[in-house]
Formats: structure tokens, C-alpha cells, sequence
């Protein structure tokens, strides 16, 4: 079922679609409405909004649309019912999976692609390549994105073994992923715990999960001060391919990560935010920034 309404209704149809057994809810913007930089801790929600319930074929759809007038009493007039046929879902995944090489030596492939390139997470005996296997799911990071993939560019091309990184908003922890494959100890953290479990379960079966430490955003801001005073300085690159506004929030704690001649990347920039970003981190000399349609990577080293 697919029907229109404000922002002020979404949660109530949600929860009443969900109570309901709606095997799945998606919200679209009615209107082509775009949110890029939402106010800390808030969630972004569009005013004209499209919501898309899937049902089992059973469902009693006339009695779902007599409890929606609960919540909006003319919604009978903008909900649509349409049946949906079987489908090779796994071959609808695979159309959006990326298969690619990055600096030449680091390839993304899909799962099912594990045991044709060679075996998971691991060097080929006599190649020089490796092979990182993931899927597109719930936590961003597929690899498809022009920011995902510049990051991941930049550190197959310049990442040196037993180096230490911190992978700030991991979400499906492919960056994290990638340079634990190519030989460097990993601390992965992101706000979202579905992030941080793709993250877990995306390094286990690459093989790399003994390399990589994931802890949640919480987790982190409550580890005990004598711990989080071992971290500092302690990091030879961060990554953090988030947002412009959080980017810049983070400037002070990111640099202390990281000490002197340690390397930031920075991604989730729109160009023209570039050099917003650039000014909140003085003690960092930036490298020009990479440009990939209209999204920026931001390569620097602390002095």
C-alpha cells in the first residue's frame, strides 16, 4: 500500500502499519524534498511525505484503512493498493553491488563473488591484490558513492601496514574493512548501532575482525578519562566520511587523535563546503581537494 501525508502523521502510521505485520515501511519525499544537514541529533523528515507499506497477500487492507482515519480522517482518498509479484531478490541486491578496483590493488566485490577472485579477506598467494566482500545494506557504505569511494581510493593507494586508524562513522565498515585488509589496526565507531553490527559482521566474514575494535558513539564518549587519554596521539590516519557540520564540531578531537604528521581524510563534503571545513582544522595542512561530481575528499597531515 502507498499513500501521502505530512510529517506530523509519519510515526503514528508508521507504528500503526508496523502493529499491523507490514512486512516493511519506506518514507520518500513527495515533493523532491532534500535534507543535507540536519540539526545535531535530530531527524530529518520531509513535510510532504510518501509512505509504502508491504503486506502478505492476506491482509485485511479495508480494516487498515478504516484505523488510518484514526490518525487522518481523509486518507482514504490518497491511499493506493497494488500487488507486488515475486521477485529474484538477491539478483535486485546484486544490481546494486559494486565490483571495482581501487589503487590498484584492492578489490570490492560483492559476496557471492567470495571464492572466484580468491579466498575472503586475504592476499592471493603470487598477486599483489586484495579482495574486500560486502553487500549493500542497512548502514551506509556500499561503495558505490562517489565519497565512499574516494576514501577507499586514497587508502588503497597511500595505507602502510601495522599502521593504526580510526574509521569515524563506519557505518557498513567497508573503510575500516579495507585498511584492516591491507595490513593496519583499526578502531571503528559510529553513532548507529545497526552500523557498527554490519560493521562486526562485514569484518567477520572478510576474516578481519580480529584487526578492527568497533565500538558505538556512547561507548566511546563513556570510556573512563585514563583510557580515552591512551588514545590520543596514538592514530596514524583518520577517516571520518560523514558530514560537513559534524567534520567541524570534531576538529578539535579528531587532530588530538592523531598528533603531529598524522593524516586526515575527510569525506561527506558538497564542494562549496569544502572550504568551511578546511578553516576549523588550522593546525592541518590540506592537500587540494578531490573532486568527484559534486562531493569533496579532504586529504591532510597535522603539523
Amino acid at each position: 500500500m502507498t499513500l501521502s501525508l505530512t510529517s506530523v502523521n509519519v510515526a503514528a502510521a508508521e507504528e500503526l502499519l508496523l502493529h499491523a505485520g507490514a512486512s516493511a515501511v519506506t518514507l520518500e519525499s513527495l515533493a523532491d524534498e532534500v535534507v543535507l544537514e540536519p540539526d545535531p541529533g535530530a531527524i530529518p523528515l520531509w513535510r510532504s511525505i510518501r509512505l509504502k507499506a508491504l503486506f502478505p497477500l492476506d491482509a485485511d487492507i479495508a480494516g487498515l484503512g478504516d484505523a488510518l482515519t484514526g490518525i487522518d480522517a481523509d486518507i482514504h482518498r490518497r491511499l493506493e493498493v497494488d500487488f507486488v509479484g515475486e521477485e529474484d531478490w538477491q539478483l535486485r541486491m546484486l544490481n546494486h553491488a559494486v565490483n571495482a578496483q581501487f589503487g590498484g590493488r584492492l578489490w570490492l566485490q560483492p559476496k557471492s563473488f567470495e571464492g572466484e577472485g580468491g579466498s575472503a579477506a586475504s592476499i592471493v598467494e603470487d598477486s599483489d591484490q586484495t579482495y574486500l566482500y560486502l553487500e549493500p545494506g542497512l548502514a551506509f557504505g556500499s561503495g558505490s558513492h562517489p565519497t565512499t569511494r574516494m576514501c577507499l581510493e586514497w587508502i588503497a593507494l597511500h595505507l602502510k601496514p601495522q599502521q593504526r586508524v580510526m574509521d569515524f562513522g563506519c557505518g557498513s565498515g567497508i573503510l575500516a574493512i579495507g585498511a584492516a585488509l591491507l595490513g593496519a589496526k583499526v578502531v571503528a565507531v559510529d553513532h548507529d548501532d545497526q552500523a557498527v553490527l554490519a560493521t562486526n559482521e562485514n569484518a567477520q566474514f572478510n576474516n578481519v575482525a580480529a584487526s578492527i575494535d568497533t565500538l558505538s558513539l556512547a561507548q566511546w564518549q563513556q570510556l573512563p578519562e585514563l583510557e580515552r587519554a591512551k588514545f590520543a596521539g596514538s592514530f596514524d590516519l583518520l577517516v571520518a566520511n560523514i558530514l560537513a557540520a559534524p567534520l567541524i564540531n570534531l576538529a578539535d578531537e579528531f587532530v588530538g587523535l592523531l598528533g603531529p604528521g598524522g593524516q586526515l581524510v575527510l569525506s561527506g563534503v558538497l564542494a562549496e563546503q569544502a572550504d568551511d571545513v578546511m578553516a576549523a582544522y588550522p593546525s592541518v595542512q590540506f592537500a587540494e581537494p578531490i573532486i568527484e561530481e559534486q562531493w569533496a575528499c579532504l586529504v591532510g597531515v597535522v603539523y
